[in-house]
């Protein structure tokens, strides 16, 4: 999972990409804007989980690096 994260991050742009494209397809399929802002917020939802869980101690990402 580190790193998918690493290589992930090195390529802003492919998320960029990745991003707009989900987003074209969610809307062609007839999601709402409303749906897709709800998705967004449990994926925000899930990567809150994830670091949490990555950092239990509660110190800030900077201080982690």
């Amino acid at each position: 999972m580190q790193a998918a994260r690493e290589e992930m991050s090195a390529k802003p742009r492919a998320l960029s990409i990745l991003a707009r494209s989900l987003f074209r397809q969610m809307r062609e399929q007839g999601y709402s804007t409303e749906q897709i802002v709800g998705l967004s917020s449990e994926l925000l939802s899930l990567v809150s989980s994830d670091l949490k869980a990555a950092n239990p101690r509660g110190a800030t990402l900077e201080a982690a690096e």
